[in-house]
């Protein structure tokens, strides 16, 4: 079943412009984990679009999973989606051929969960704040990131990122490391005004922080040789 077909029939399994960026990046799988599941939304479509074969929705909130479990139940799919009470990845036994996604989460909330964790062979990853920090730290601890994309959602900038483990740390530069290794290969016009929105919050930045002011010029000079300054 094509995933867009499941918006169709079903509305309440649609997916905002930012999850559906996360639900696109996805690759086949055995068991998707959704750490900060919330509603169980994306496992619920994930497991829908035969992305994978089943589904673990964790949160460390019971509420939310509470929410999650009727949702799952409405969609008759207690046999294909659990639910976990956990923080982050504590008590997961998740095997190569999984997939973690870590979306809606803040960035060093993000690397806190994985630091504790053992290596994720695949993971997708999407943070609210603190972007170049989780893209510093996920390739400084052996991963790379093999694959990006931009989402808009009611005037905000999300950036999705899929990340493999590969075993060797490597330093990310600047530019890099706040545009994103994978996104700065094709400056779309998207991408620009992505760039540009990042530039002006460092300028403001640079008031209370000067050693941010290297990154905002290298980030204006990337701009000025694609002509978009």
């Amino acid at each position: 079943m094509h995933p867009g077909a499941i918006q169709e029939e079903e509305p309440d399994l649609r997916l905002s412009p930012r999850l559906k960026a996360v639900a696109d990046l996805v690759p086949p799988c055995r068991i998707v984990f959704d750490i900060g599941t919330d509603h169980a939304k994306l496992p619920l479509y994930l497991v829908k679009a035969e992305r994978c074969q089943a589904a673990v929705a964790a949160d460390l909130r019971s509420g939310p999973l509470r929410q999650a479990e009727k949702n799952i139940q409405k969609h008759n799919l207690q046999n294909r989606v659990s639910t976990v009470l956990t923080d982050g990845l504590n008590g997961l036994s998740i095997q190569s051929e999984d997939v973690v996604v870590l979306a809606g989460l803040g960035g060093l909330e993000i690397c806190r969960i994985l630091s504790g964790a053992p290596a994720c062979r695949q993971m997708i990853v999407q943070a609210m704040k603190h972007l170049p920090q989780v893209r510093r730290w996920l390739h400084g601890q052996g991963y790379r990131i093999v694959r990006e994309t931009l989402a808009t959602e009611r005037g905000r900038f999300y950036p999705v990122l899929a990340a493999a483990w590969q075993g060797e740390p490597e330093e990310l530069d600047d530019l890099p490391a706040w545009i994103g290794p994978c996104l700065i290969r094709q400056p779309t016009p998207l991408l620009i005004a992505y760039v540009h929105k990042l530039l002006r919050q460092l300028q403001l930045q640079i008031r209370s922080g000067p050693e941010l002011r290297p990154v905002a010029e290298e980030l204006a000079a990337w701009l000025k040789e694609r002509g978009a300054t």
